[in-house]
């Protein structure tokens, strides 16, 4: 899993949920604001009443506060499910293919203390997931890999920027939506709380 920094995830997976309520109250505000001017414009008693919009910067930081607190919470429940379940089960973090290197598709806005370069060698992709390590603390159970540099692990398992599989005497298990939109870690606990609990 090639990540620039956990902050950077979390704002991935949920730009494209919080545009979509973005454009859903900018077309709540249009209706409603045409709504009083229709009024107004037959003179009507109840148009005189005050128009609050939705769409406002303290309305889009509220739905983006909300999002945030939402997108933590998911994050450490991956440290929970490995804290929770590593007496039944081995957890395995491999890192992939950097998805925003600082020399290639860089994301914006990343501090310079969390740079990762575009992998030219087995060494620096495990240096990357070293630091990976660091900066996203891990329960111990958690093991950390990296991928080969033909990204076999990443090809075989579809992964593209991360995914959750349950691989059960040498065969896949559960193989969950690729993340960071279909990434579910609900169905993860409940497959393990449905295969492991109180053996």
């Amino acid at each position: 899993m090639g990540l620039l920094s956990v902050d950077l995830l979390i704002t991935l997976q949920i730009l494209p949920i919080f545009f979509s309520n973005c454009l859903f109250l900018a077309l709540y505000d249009s209706v409603v604001l045409l709504k009083h001017m229709v009024l107004l414009l037959s003179r009507s008693k109840t148009a005189h009443g005050e128009w609050r919009r939705m769409l406002t910067s303290e309305g889009l930081r509220c739905v983006w506060n909300s999002f945030l607190l939402d997108a933590y919470k998911q994050l450490s429940a991956f440290g929970k499910l490995v804290e929770e379940f590593s007496s039944v089960a081995d957890f395995l973090l491999v890192y992939i293919d950097e998805a925003h290197p600082s020399d290639g598709w860089a994301a914006p806005g990343i501090s310079s203390s969390f740079e990762v370069k575009k992998h030219r060698s087995q060494e620096d992709r495990c240096a990357a997931a070293h630091q990976l390590l660091k900066r996203f603390s891990l329960p111990p159970q958690c093991q950390i890999v990296a991928d080969c540099m033909d990204n076999n692990a990443n090809v075989a398992y579809g992964v593209s920027f991360e995914r959750v599989c349950i691989v059960q005497r040498q065969k896949i298990a559960y193989l969950g939506g690729k993340g960071p939109f279909f990434y579910n870690l609900q169905e993860v606990r409940l497959w393990l709380e449905q295969n492991f609990r109180k053996r």
